[in-house]
């Protein structure tokens, strides 16, 4: 077996170690130009969209972020197909036989890339559709997050925690947008059934309004509309108003901040469950 393996070997010559070491070189070469050719085209894209960005024709910056991760990755997939070809060519794979082969096998190979497809072309109406942009906040099913990037396969949303969601497209059924248009503020109020509403809806308004000059991140001031609801502890009164996109939350933390020392300054009792213990002797 080894004098096999020996007189094998004895076979080869210079000139085929030459000629392998020169394959394996210009496979090296092709895909170094295959990366340098991204890179350098990743940073002329970044420079068309800034250039565009910084025109004078208003340009959505969403809008304009979401073209160019799309750009990006259509020019990853070109250039890694193409330096593919080119290497199966080097080790002497005929290309041309393989794209022969593609065009009569494309209904076998169709069905088995079905999910695939479906990514891609999902992707291309939810971009085209302007369904969502990268920077946008939605939901996605039970994933709530900051779109990241959108490519032609997959979906990037960034959760509160940090964490990075990444979905195919062809998943993507029913999306929720929070980033279009102006978002509700809706903030609670419980009070004790032994208080004046009147009194207490005049000094709930009151501190909106004066919050609200100071706060140009509303858009529709917020009113005490009245009584949503009366259980056991006390009445409820409902505040509701709109923001910009996305201002809601820190909007409501600081109504129920100063509603609450509102309520206290003017002695409006803020009710809370009791447990009432009767010792009978």
């Amino acid at each position: 077996m080894l004098d096999d393996i020996i007189a094998w070997l004895n076979q080869w010559t210079v000139d085929h170690y030459l000629a392998i070491g020169y394959r394996i070189l210009r496979v090296i070469l092709i895909w170094a130009a295959a990366v340098f050719f991204i890179r350098l085209g990743r940073f002329l894209i970044n420079g068309f969209f800034e250039s565009r960005a910084k025109g004078r024709f208003h340009v959505n910056k969403k809008k304009n972020d979401t073209l160019r991760a799309l750009v990006q990755s259509i020019l990853r997939y070109v250039i890694y197909f193409i330096g593919f070809l080119m290497i199966m060519d080097e080790i002497g794979i005929e290309t041309t036989s393989i794209i022969a082969t593609a065009g009569i096998g494309g209904l076998a190979i169709g069905f088995g890339a079905q999910s695939l497809v479906r990514d891609v072309i999902t992707g291309f109406f939810i971009i085209f559709e302007d369904q969502y942009s990268v920077g946008d906040f939605i939901k996605i099913e039970d994933i709530t997050g900051t779109v990241e990037e959108i490519g032609l396969r997959i979906t990037k949303i960034r959760g509160f925690k940090g964490d990075i969601n990444i979905i195919p497209n062809g998943q993507i059924f029913m999306v929720t947008n929070y980033s279009r248009g102006n978002s509700a503020v809706i903030v609670d109020v419980t009070i004790a059934y032994e208080a004046d509403i009147d009194r207490a809806i005049a000094v709930i308004d009151k501190v909106i309004e004066k919050y609200a000059a100071a706060n140009t991140d509303i858009v529709e001031i917020p009113r005490a509309v009245g009584i949503v609801e009366m259980d056991s502890i006390g009445l409820t009164l409902r505040v509701v108003g709109r923001t910009l996109p996305m201002k809601h939350w820190g909007v409501e933390r600081d109504l129920r901040k100063a509603i609450k020392v509102a309520l206290e300054e003017n002695k409006i009792e803020i009710p809370y469950p009791r447990l009432v213990v009767i010792n009978r002797d």
